[in-house]
């Protein structure tokens, strides 16, 4: 009955004049396949009452209802949607790394940290220049270059490497002009969107056993080999703990890879071991760093940024010790010790505000990855996130003495440069999907998922 339905000229008509009200094409099928299907029903009805073919598709048609209108309802619940709350949020991050960056030089005037404010606004203000321009994007349009953008940052990382800047013994940095690019900064967000895209591919699913222990080979050697020697080559391991747990979390908790996790974890932790074996006194300063603070008989060289955090956040009280307040203790203050400045600065009430903030935006991005229907969208949403919660979290942790102290800045809040650029982008990433995912099809999503 359902293709005789749909084949009749009247229903075809119908079906027309509701879509032409719809502006997202993409959901016109699932609209076709839902009203066709009600009409099946009431058709179904009608004729065992006796009625002609003829006769119970009229009046079927006629209890549906008003094509217009069912139209524009349609319309209306698949229209593209803005996240405002999300994105409120992180405007009042930003604000207040603007007010953290414009009180290091209210407190440090002429010092190294004048120019911080200025390159602040200015990178904030491309970040927000790009955040519009990805918003509008279809991003699904970046799925099909998954692969090339994990070879190109494999690449850019392999020519860092090669002919990065050196600063503090790391390679990290490639220098365009005056400008410096944080390559492996930004890489675990370009290693997120590629893997959205690569962990969602279920081909492999009807392929021979032979087939998927070659592809499994495949994917330990691409997730975990590659990046964790990359990474321990250029001394980046924080960078390398924030890919770890983006990985980890997509491969758990999107793409659903139970086996290729296991194995993965497996791999980098026997990659770290052999490193280790290979190369003690390379990697002993790092581990030393690392284990500080699970031995109450470390040096003070270990702890002593540790330990001026902590003074500094106990001396800034309930309310702080005023705007601008300048602490020549606190290494590190426009970036990663930024948090443990505003708490000083401002107070533990306003520091308890930050994290308050923090765990409602981490919320707010997962509570969006719930909503979508597209398999890739939620990878997208995911991965990106959980490289930003990651550094929020490691970020607070350390400043109040309970994580080592890394080079994990603050998202949005830390004077980041290339950084600061990269985050925006994600999050205009994040905001494009959630404004598409009432457009896009259901029977598409059921098809990947």
């Amino acid at each position: 009955m359902s293709k005789d339905s749909i084949q009749h000229e009247s229903v075809k008509q119908y079906v027309r004049q509701v879509c032409g009200h719809v502006k997202a094409r993409e959901v016109h099928p699932d609209i076709q396949l839902e009203i066709t299907g009600h009409l099946d029903e009431l058709v179904e009805d009608k004729l065992g009452d006796g009625l002609s073919v003829e006769e119970a598709t009229r009046q079927a048609l006629a209890q549906m209802g008003d094509p217009d209108q069912i139209g524009k309802r349609l319309h209306a619940a698949h229209k593209p949607v803005m996240e405002w709350g999300l994105a409120a949020l992180v405007a009042i991050m930003v604000g207040i790394g603007l007010l953290a960056v414009y009180a290091l030089q209210f407190a440090y005037g002429e010092q190294s940290t004048s120019q911080f404010f200025f390159k602040k606004v200015l990178y904030t203000a491309i970040g927000v220049v790009l955040v519009i321009g990805i918003y509008f994007m279809d991003y699904r349009k970046w799925r099909k270059y998954s692969w090339y953008l994990y070879s190109g940052t494999v690449l850019l990382m392999v020519a860092c490497n090669i002919i990065g800047t050196e600063i503090n013994g790391m390679k990290r940095w490639i220098a365009i002009g005056a400008h410096t690019i944080d390559v492996y900064g930004v890489s675990p967000y370009l290693f997120m969107i590629a893997f959205a895209g690569m962990l969602m591919d279920r081909k492999t699913e009807k392929l021979g056993s032979l087939i998927k222990s070659l592809h499994l080979a495949k994917m330990i050697l691409l997730y975990a080999f590659v990046p964790t020697f990359l990474y321990s080559q250029a001394h980046s391991f924080h960078d390398f703990i924030v890919y770890g747990f983006g990985l980890m979390i997509l491969m758990l908790y999107v793409a659903k890879k139970y086996k290729v996790f296991f194995i993965s974890l497996a791999s980098l932790a026997f990659i770290g071991i052999t490193l280790l074996t290979l190369n003690p006194f390379r990697y002993q300063a790092v581990w030393h760093r690392y284990t500080a603070l699970l031995n109450p008989n470390a040096s003070n060289d270990s702890l002593y940024v540790t330990h001026r955090s902590i003074e500094a956040i106990l001396s800034g009280g309930m309310w702080g010790q005023g705007f601008g307040a300048k602490n020549t203790m606190i290494p590190f203050v426009q970036s990663e010790m930024v948090f443990t400045y505003l708490m000083h600065s401002l107070g533990w009430v306003f520091g308890f505000c930050i994290v308050v903030l923090t765990l409602i935006l981490i919320g707010k991005a997962f509570s969006v990855a719930s909503m979508l229907k597209d398999p890739y969208a939620r990878g997208l949403v995911v991965g990106l996130f959980s490289v930003i919660g990651m550094h929020f979290g490691w970020n607070i942790l350390m400043s109040l003495g309970l994580l080592p102290i890394t080079a994990m800045t603050m998202p949005f809040v830390s004077y980041g440069g290339t950084n600061g650029i990269i985050e925006l982008m994600a999050m205009g990433l994040i905001l494009s999907v959630h404004r598409r995912r009432n457009m896009i099809s259901r029977l598409n999503s059921e098809a990947q998922a």
